[in-house]
């Protein structure tokens, strides 16, 4: 892979050192070293974390984390799932509000069935839904579920009574039902499972791992499903295992990258039904993959770099996944050491830590949007879509927009990344008389999208 930067991503890169971009906080788990499963951000105040033992043989743990001030303070409590809660494991929680979430539960001993557990009062108390039934003798095993709303969700699991088993809602899990069987939805082979946890989801499009390095999705919340081949054949098992499996990221639901623990990143632009290799440069990363919402073909990576393979921080990407530059890592004060990352968009988003104490460490809050913005405007050649056009450029007291779209918002940044300028449901005149002379990032949020363009100011 190549190593070497463009000389100003360098220059770049190293400016950012002296900064730091991830606070700490304590998720006030009661045993040192307890990391994280899975994070899922209903808003940005709410988030909800799964929690997982960090050391090689310890103690399996059914808990969660909560914050509901975007991450300041965090309150965690052990889940109850009833009479064989102790042969029972969390592959992830979804959150649809402070008091609404979804647990996808699987068997840890024989006889045994998981499914799927609802809480309506924050988390103090799980109930299992009976009509997502997963009670195949010896074969049901959820692997995952994920809410797109209130009402919407899905449940996937590996194959039972020869084909895997998913199931859909539309009205809070009240009523769970099994999807058909399709082709796409048959194993290769008997012992071809689903991947605990391992899935992402973009739009109404969701995609997840199978054992045998294949992908199965889909684009309509689960009714129906395709399988492709991913570009990394499962040998030996990769898949199988959470330390040598890889990861996917979509920056909308055709345009996504596949990351290795071997450092190997593919790049699909149909969904993912084909994938390239990409000849990347800079500091990648090779524990996991996010997109950035809102940021067109722009990721954040973490783990350990390609040269040393020891130092963990964190990378990010605004070029597709081609370029990757370091934010930080050890022996930075604050740095990621952890293999979870969420992003709910350039200013906000969370990646999993471990825990020193039950009041030091366990999650890392993002706070790098002005650098991101920042990056934008110094990346050559950056053209905003067709759809919107913009007049004149350079401007002096005012810039016109010429769209058929809705604008919802406008904002503009200076050039550290601050916001010099915010607009709620503006005309199509921005009047720029407020701002001091100089280069701006100008974003237009669309009923399509937001867009972004390089602004001067006279």
């Amino acid at each position: 892979m190549k190593k070497v930067l463009y000389l100003s991503a360098l220059l770049f890169s190293i400016s950012l050192c002296a900064q730091d971009f991830w606070t700490e906080f304590s998720t006030a788990q009661p045993t040192a070293s307890t990391g994280v499963s899975s994070i899922s951000m209903v808003s940005n105040t709410t988030t909800w974390l799964s929690m997982s033992c960090g050391t090689v043989g310890c103690t399996p743990i059914r808990r969660y984390a909560k914050t509901t001030n975007g991450g300041n303070s965090w309150t965690t409590q052990e889940i109850d799932l009833g009479p064989n809660t102790n042969q029972l494991l969390i592959a992830n929680i979804s959150g649809v509000s402070d008091q609404v979430a979804y647990a996808a539960v699987y068997p840890n001993a024989a006889n045994v069935f998981g499914g799927i557990w609802q809480t309506i009062d924050g988390g103090n108390s799980w109930q299992k839904q009976s009509s997502a039934v997963f009670t195949s003798p010896n074969y049901s095993f959820p692997d995952l579920v994920h809410f797109w709303n209130a009402n919407d969700g899905v449940a996937v699991g590996d194959p039972a009574d020869g084909y895997f088993e998913m199931y859909t809602t539309a009205d809070s899990g009240n009523n769970w039902s099994r999807v058909p069987m399709s082709v796409s939805l048959v194993p290769l082979v008997d012992y071809e499972y689903g991947v605990v946890g391992g899935f992402t989801v973009n739009g109404n499009s969701l995609w997840a791992f199978t054992t045998f390095g294949r992908i199965i999705r889909t684009t309509d919340r689960g009714l129906t499903w395709s399988v492709f081949q991913s570009p990394i054949p499962d040998t030996p098992c990769c898949f199988c295992d959470p330390n040598l499996r890889p990861t996917m990221a979509f920056t909308d639901e055709n345009n996504g990258l596949l990351l290795s623990t071997d450092y190997q990143l593919f790049k699909t632009s149909d969904g993912g039904e084909t994938w390239s290799i990409v000849d990347w440069s800079g500091v990648l990363r090779d524990f996991s993959i996010a997109p950035i919402p809102g940021v067109p073909n722009a990721y954040i990576c973490l783990g350990t770099d390609w040269e040393s393979g020891i130092d963990r921080g964190s990378s990010y990407s605004i070029d597709g996944g081609y370029t990757w530059i370091n934010i930080n890592n050890h022996p930075d004060l604050v740095h990621v050491n952890g293999s979870r990352i969420s992003m709910l968009n350039e200013d906000f988003g969370f990646a999993g830590g471990f825990n020193t104490s039950p009041t030091e460490g366990g999650i890392f809050r993002w706070g790098g949007g002005p650098m991101l913005r920042n990056a934008i405007l110094a990346q050559q050649g950056f053209e905003i879509k067709a759809s919107v056009g913009i007049s004149p450029n350079p401007a002096r007291d005012r810039v016109y927009l010429q769209t058929d779209q809705q604008i919802i918002e406008v904002k503009l940044y200076d050039l550290t990344g601050r916001l010099a300028l915010q607009l709620h449901k503006p005309g199509k005149t921005i009047a720029l008389n407020a701002l001091s002379s100089g280069a701006y990032l100008l974003e237009i949020q669309t009923n399509h999208g937001v867009l972004r363009e390089k602004l001067i100011k006279e």
